[in-house]
């Protein structure tokens, strides 16, 4: 029986390790804007993300395939669906997730599965060309670009602050604060649909956390955290009309 190939990162298509020699002659125009992310209704946040993403999205949490626990944004509402990307590719929002600023660049463990980390790109990304237009990923001497350079940096950075969020996670999943939540919506066109499979923290759960797992909460300041969670969802008024607007529609 084949191994089912493993399943991509959302927005990634083509993921290749980086080469000097592979891409030695490719340049990157970061101009291209957002298009990239116009079908996708979440992405990932970390923790760190919390405060300036709290004040225009809904942060919500979802498992994945192995039921691990992980942040997210809302953008949109429907599937496919992202409200915050308009048709020219522009980003509607103040803030731009993390997750989204480090395309085309990721970071991907060893096939083995070890701890060591490999800097790939996304070769279908748009802006990659061997015209000369833009910047050169790899200089002539052989050493990264500025711009990958930066991009390396922000990739290491990035990491570091998604292993602080898998621990977050798991506290909160540990101490039984989530219940799942369902967003209804009903357009005045007559269209209905609901967003489930999310999971967020209530009121009520917090109350009965313990007292030294609250204290533990607070020491690592995951309770300033899971508030800004639960402030977050009254973002969801503004991603209703979002949607509405995209519809040119109202909804109830």
């Amino acid at each position: 029986m084949a191994t089912p190939a493993p399943q991509l990162p959302v927005f990634y298509r083509d993921v290749v390790a980086l080469s000097r020699e592979r891409h030695k002659d490719w340049y990157i125009d970061p101009e291209q804007g957002y298009s990239f992310a116009a079908s996708s209704n979440s992405v990932y946040v970390a923790a760190s993300e919390f405060v300036v993403a709290a004040r225009e999205f809904p942060i919500v949490f979802a498992r994945d395939a192995g039921g691990g626990l992980a942040p997210a944004v809302l953008l949109g509402l429907r599937a496919n669906e992202n409200v915050v990307v308009d048709e020219e590719g522009r980003w509607l929002t103040n803030y731009v997730p993390a997750y989204v600023r480090r395309y085309p660049f990721i970071l991907a463990t060893a096939a083995d599965g070890g701890d060591q980390l490999t800097v790939c790109i996304d070769e279908a990304y748009s802006g990659f060309n061997t015209v000369q237009e833009g910047q050169r990923l790899i200089a002539e001497d052989g050493e990264h670009g500025e711009l990958l350079s930066n991009s390396v940096n922000f990739l290491r950075e990035f990491h570091q602050h998604t292993l602080l969020t898998r621990e977050f996670c798991q506290a909160v999943d540990q101490a039984g604060l989530l219940e799942p939540m369902q967003a209804n919506v009903a357009m005045n066109s007559g269209e209905k649909f609901s967003l489930s499979g999310l999971h967020c923290v209530t009121r009520a759960r917090l109350k009965t956390l313990e007292a030294a797992v609250a204290k533990q909460f607070l020491d690592k300041d995951y309770l300033e955290l899971i508030y800004l969670h639960m402030h977050s969802l009254a973002n969801l008024d503004r991603l209703v009309q979002g949607v509405a607007a995209r519809s040119g529609t109202p909804a109830q």
